[in-house]
C-alpha cells in the first residue's frame, strides 16, 4: 500500500529530479567526479554518519591501519558511494553498447550452465560498488533479471529508483504479502533475482561470521534456493581507475534439499557471506559503511554493551 508523499518528501525528490535532469546533460564520467565531490563533502564538511563508518572501519582495520589511514579509507569509501549514487541516474540514458563497454563480468560461464538447465537462480550481492549497475550489466548480456526490493521512506523517490532500474531492463518484486509467490515464479521462469541481503535482519535473520563479528543475516537468498531447487550465485562490482567496472561470479552454491532446512539455510548463508567478506577485505572502499551493520546482537551477548559502545565495532536494494 503505498504512502501519501509528504511536503519533505517532495523536497527530497525535487533534488533528485535535479541530479536526474543533470545526468542527461552532463558527460557520465564527469557527472561520476561531481557525486565523488559530493560524498568527499558528506564525509568531511557534513559529517553524515561518519562516527558510523569510522566505529565500523576500526573494528574490522584498526589492528592494520592508523587513524590516520582509516580515515582516509573512509573518506574514499564515501566518494565511491556519492560517484555511484549519481552514476546510478545516468542508467535512464546509457545503451546497451555502453553497458557492455563499461562492465565486464568474468564467469559468466558459470551463469550459461544454470540457464542451459532451464533453471534461474538467486543472484546475491552486497552494497558494494555501483551494484544498480550490476544488474543492469546482467541484462544487457541477455540475463534476465529482476531485483528483490524494499520500498523507501520516501515513496517518489522509490517510484524514480524503479523507473530507473527498470529503463535498465530489469523488473521488479516489492516486499510484501506475495513476495514468496513472485520471488519462486521468477526462478521458475529462469530469471537471476537479485538481492543484497547484507543489512541488519534485526530478528528475522540467521547469525553468520561477518568481518570477524556474528551478523544477523537475511534468509532469503538461502530460503528461496532451498525450495525452488536453485543455485545461490554471488558476485560482486568494483569500479576501475579509468572509471569503468569490473565485476566476477562466484562458482555457484548448491543447496542440499537431504539437510535440514535449517542447517542448510545457514550453511548457504554463511558460504555466500564468506565471498562477500573476501571482495570487502580486498577494495573495502567500495563497501557500504555508513550502515549499522551489526547491530542486533545474538541472544548471548544481550547482556553486553550496546553494539554503539564497543569501540573500533564494525534485505532488497
Amino acid at each position: 500500500m503505498s504512502r501519501t508523499p509528504t511536503f519533505k518528501h517532495r523536497v527530497e525528490y525535487a533534488g533528485l529530479y535535479t541530479v536526474f535532469l543533470l545526468s542527461r546533460i552532463l558527460p557520465r564520467r564527469a557527472f561520476v567526479r561531481v557525486g565523488s565531490l559530493v560524498g568527499r563533502i558528506c564525509f568531511d564538511l557534513l559529517r553524515i554518519r561518519r562516527d558510523v563508518t569510522m566505529e565500523n572501519l576500526r573494528f574490522v582495520f584498526g589492528h592494520q591501519q592508523s587513524e590516520r589511514e582509516l580515515v582516509a579509507l573512509g573518506r574514499r569509501s564515501y566518494e565511491q558511494l556519492g560517484g555511484s549514487l549519481l552514476e546510478f541516474s545516468s542508467l535512464y540514458s546509457l545503451t546497451r553498447d555502453e553497458l557492455l563497454r563499461e562492465v565486464r563480468i568474468d564467469n559468466l560461464e558459470a551463469l550459461d550452465a544454470i540457464r542451459a538447465s532451464g533453471r534461474g537462480a538467486m543472484l546475491v550481492t552486497g552494497h558494494f560498488g555501483n551494484w544498480e549497475l550490476f544488474g543492469a550489466a546482467f541484462v544487457a548480456r541477455g540475463y534476465p533479471t529482476t531485483f528483490l526490493v524494499k520500498e523507501q521512506s520516501n515513496p517518489l523517490a522509490s517510484r524514480m529508483q524503479n523507473l530507473l532500474r527498470a529503463r535498465g531492463g530489469i523488473e521488479i518484486i516489492k516486499q510484501g504479502p506475495q513476495v514468496a509467490r513472485h520471488v519462486l515464479r521468477a526462478l521458475q521462469r529462469g530469471h537471476l533475482v537479485g538481492i543484497l541481503p547484507d543489512q541488519d535482519a534485526r530478528r528475522h535473520g540467521v547469525f553468520v561470521d561477518f568481518l570477524g563479528r556474528p551478523a544477523s543475516t537475511y534468509k532469503g537468498p538461502a530460503y528461496f534456493a532451498y525450495h525452488a531447487r536453485v543455485p545461490i550465485v554471488a558476485g560482486y562490482i568494483r569500479r576501475n581507475p579509468d572509471g569503468t567496472h569490473h565485476a566476477a561470479i562466484i562458482d555457484p552454491l548448491h543447496p542440499d534439499t537431504s539437510r535440514p532446512e535449517q542447517e542448510e539455510i545457514h550453511r548457504l548463508t554463511q558460504e555466500y557471506v564468506r565471498t562477500m567478506e573476501e571482495w570487502v577485505r580486498r577494495y573495502p572502499e567500495h563497501y557500504f559503511w555508513v550502515h549499522r551493520r551489526w547491530k542486533t546482537r545474538p541472544p548471548q551477548e544481550s547482556a553486553g554493551p550496546a553494539p554503539s559502545d564497543l569501540r573500533g565495532a564494525g534485505g532488497g536494494s
